[in-house]
């Protein structure tokens, strides 16, 4: 796979008819990555374990992108692959050595959010803070700000995050995972400690408004089999928008 060196060759992201932030992030260097491209067609893997295939040239450079997908060299985590909706009809079922799921694509109603919460609401005890330096690698977590950042710095002056807190001690987050232009797509977990408080959903409430204060707008995508976050973005006014394959193929 190509390091991050020279990005000239990369088809453009613009045409892509889903949310692309954490591809961007790859390609503008805000998080470590890598790139792999042949014939108008690209491959671009974020740190966390998220890629994407794209590109005007998908189908003339299909067989190599299976074999390149399929050899996974480069791969020393899961990832989890999304394919450019424009290139579904191509037999990826078919030649991926990979476990399909499904992907869902949200459009956040704010009219909706406006009529449901006014206000975050914790557990008692708890209270919504900013996301402080403390909490950027936080320990108990899958998903943490400091695998889609470099450091601190690069999360507050790309949105930044929230906390609940009782003692000083975290329960929950929800941050920046990804951002371009005036899209911010949240990245959001709750301490396995603390779960069942409604931490997730206070988190989330607020990281909303503070991306409506900011004049930003919030995106949320999710597995279809996460029912949680499935479940919680529809009760925070996020409809849904597109159902798209996602595939999982496991680190050798």
């Amino acid at each position: 796979m190509i390091e991050l060196t020279d990005f000239a060759g990369c088809p453009p992201l613009d045409d892509v008819p889903v949310f692309t932030g954490f591809a961007r992030a790859v390609l503008a260097r805000l998080i470590g990555g890598r790139v792999w491209r042949r014939d108008g067609a690209a491959h671009a893997l974020h740190g966390y374990g998220m890629s994407l295939v794209w590109g005007g040239g998908v189908g003339q450079a299909f067989p190599a992108l299976i074999a390149h997908l399929n050899a996974g060299t480069y791969r020393d985590k899961d990832e989890w692959l999304q394919i450019d909706p424009r290139w579904g009809h191509l037999d990826w079922e078919g030649q991926l050595r990979a476990e399909r799921f499904d992907r869902v694509n949200f459009r956040f109603d704010r009219a909706a959010f406006a009529a449901r919460y006014r206000a975050s609401r914790p557990a008692a005890g708890w209270r919504i803070a900013d996301l402080r330096e403390n909490a950027f690698n936080l320990c108990g977590v899958h998903v943490s700000p400091h695998a889609f950042w470099k450091d601190y710095r690069a999360l507050v002056a790309h949105g930044g995050g929230v906390v609940a807190e009782i003692g000083g001690e975290v329960g929950a987050l929800a941050f920046a995972a990804t951002r371009f232009d005036d899209w911010l797509e949240i990245g959001i977990e709750t301490r396995e400690a603390y779960r069942g408080q409604g931490l997730a959903r206070a988190v989330a409430v607020a990281m909303i408004q503070k991306c409506l204060n900011d004049g930003l707008t919030p995106v949320w995508a999710c597995r279809k089999q996460n029912t949680g976050s499935l479940r919680l973005a529809q009760s925070l006014g996020f409809v849904v928008t597109k159902e798209l394959p996602f595939w999982r193929l496991v680190a050798h």
